[in-house]
């Protein structure tokens, strides 16, 4: 029998963690997916709709290994990234206003335009300060402590949960874009084999916000896989 018709993978029979049995569904996220990481796939195994076991893997446009270094992002690029991952995170959270916040400074910054970027990024902080929603849609999301970063190899800027995150990668674009010229971009990047250990035991919809609130930037290049 073809477990797969039309490429649509049927649900197959697992153990939960009470020893019954659940149908289990193996569910792809990316390389192509709104607000998601480009180039990050994470293949999830679900039961229900928590994530019992992850598989992630990264993959270029092309789906072949890119050779060679790549260029070297210019600050207002770099920047302009970051305000993406922020705005991939707010609008997974439903926060509309400070998505366009993150949006319009995005978009000024890439047309140069600092001033705009500034004022964008500061309607963005005090929009997050203020927000109930925010708070009630990421608080206890993915609380990381200071031993997990250590065992995940994962930034400092990673402790918390996801708001915490949130609120931290607003306080970076503030510096970034607020100060005299643009800060040098960051380099403490969180790694993608990470992730699937990160997901596992939440439910898919927090997944998402987790992978949204850890800052991951797009992804260039084939590497391999990671498993949870």
């Amino acid at each position: 029998m073809d477990m797969a018709p039309a490429g649509i993978a049927l649900a197959q029979g697992g153990q939960d963690r009470d020893g019954l049995e659940m149908d289990v569904l193996h569910l792809p996220l990316g390389p192509v997916l709104p607000f998601w990481p480009a180039g990050l796939v994470l293949l999830c195994s679900l039961q229900g709709d928590v994530v019992v076991d992850a598989e992630a893997s990264i993959v270029d446009a092309s789906g072949q290994t890119s050779g060679g270094s790549e260029p070297e992002a210019h600050p207002a690029s770099a920047t302009a990234l970051r305000c993406d991952g922020v705005m991939a995170l707010l609008a997974i959270a439903g926060a509309g206003h400070a998505t366009t916040c993150a949006r319009h400074a995005r978009d000024a910054l890439l047309r140069g335009d600092q001033p705009a970027a500034r004022e964008a990024i500061e309607a963005l902080h005090r929009t997050v300060r203020k927000s109930w929603l925010l708070r009630w849609s990421l608080r206890g999301v993915l609380p990381l402590d200071q031993s997990d970063l250590a065992r995940h190899d994962l930034p400092k800027g990673c402790r918390g949960d996801a708001h915490d995150r949130l609120s931290s990668m607003v306080e970076g674009l503030r510096a970034e874009i607020g100060g005299a010229g643009l800060a040098p971009a960051v380099t403490d990047a969180v790694p993608w084999e990470a992730v699937p250990q990160l997901v596992v035991g939440l439910e898919l919809a927090t997944a998402r916000l987790a992978v949204a609130s850890l800052g991951l930037e797009p992804f260039a290049a084939t590497q391999g896989v990671g498993h949870a």
